[in-house]
């Protein structure tokens, strides 16, 4: 009997070895279709992690960047939200951050988010409100792979939202829409980019006229010079609106936004197209959108 056991388990073992080496290869298998993708980790509870972005966002012979709202956080919060964005900047090798933000320099994220990144010698840029002057603006020159340029321009909108006086604009107007001008006509990008803090864009009812008056001639501007992209803060059109040739980009508001929870753009531009993808501080993807040259796009 003890003979007839012994032969049966030796029977036995071949199928039991077969079922361990196939879920041994299985493992190995999911190992590496791992490799290479990002881990986004909720920073909160929940463990796990989640592979929001896909293969086909790092790579591909681009420029990756970021962009980000600024305004007042908890410590705790501005802490989560730092640590997502720089898992993010680390996997795609993010070249640098942009905070969309009025009080540009003095603005708490920025304060401590370019300090944060200054280890990873990411520089943050930042829009900024000075009453109309053209002192916070900026123009910003980004090497693409291939002898491409990105222009970045970042523009003090406040101007935009002084009222207008017996139907005139103001002076500080008029100089902001002559700087945005001349810089756009110097620039020679095969992307060009334009950042303020202020939307500039009329997408539906909700837009009183006279705040039409004052972004229409920016509209011109934009398509004249084949502006690509704009990204704010507020609005009424969505994450993403395509206005023509233009893609409109607004950042979440903080507190109360449909997201749930605080969040940034992660960018990805190379010669034919730019992605832009919406993820939050939990590391998962909001929203997407895909511009190509030539302004045909989806989303």
């Amino acid at each position: 009997m003890e003979v007839e056991a012994a032969a049966e388990r030796g029977r036995r073992l071949p199928w039991r070895l077969t079922v361990a080496v196939q879920a041994a290869l299985c493992v190995a298998l999911y190992a590496a279709f791992s490799l290479g993708e990002p881990q986004l980790f909720p920073r909160a509870g929940g463990g796990g992690g989640v592979d929001a972005l896909g293969r086909g966002a790092r790579g591909g012979g681009g420029v990756a960047f970021l962009s980000v709202a600024g305004g007042e956080r908890t410590p705790a919060e501005q802490a989560r939200l730092l640590r997502q964005m720089e898992a993010i900047a680390k996997f795609y090798e993010v070249k640098f951050v942009l905070d969309i933000a009025q009080s540009g320099e003095n603005d708490p994220l920025w304060q401590n988010g370019s300090m944060y990144f200054q280890a990873l010698n990411i520089p943050w840029y930042s829009t900024t409100s000075s009453h109309g002057q053209i002192v916070g603006n900026f123009v910003k020159k980004v090497s693409m792979p291939h002898d491409q340029i990105l222009d970045i321009v970042g523009l003090d909108t406040g101007a935009l939202q002084e009222p207008l006086h017996d139907g005139k604009i103001s002076t500080s107007y008029r100089e902001q829409t002559k700087w945005l001008e001349q810089s756009l006509a110097l620039t020679n990008g095969n992307w060009k980019m334009v950042v303020g803090y202020d939307p500039l864009v009329v997408c539906n009812e909700a837009e009183i006229p006279e705040t039409a008056k004052f972004y229409v001639p920016f509209q011109h501007i934009f398509a004249e010079y084949e502006v690509n992209t704009y990204i704010s803060t507020g609005g009424f059109c969505g994450y993403f609106h395509r206005d023509n040739s233009m893609m409109y980009i607004r950042h979440p508001s903080l507190g109360g936004d449909q997201t749930g929870v605080d969040s940034f753009f992660l960018y990805r531009a190379t010669p034919l197209e730019m992605e832009s993808i919406l993820i939050n501080v939990e590391g998962k993807v909001v929203q997407r959108s895909v511009v190509r040259q030539h302004g045909t796009g989806a989303l």
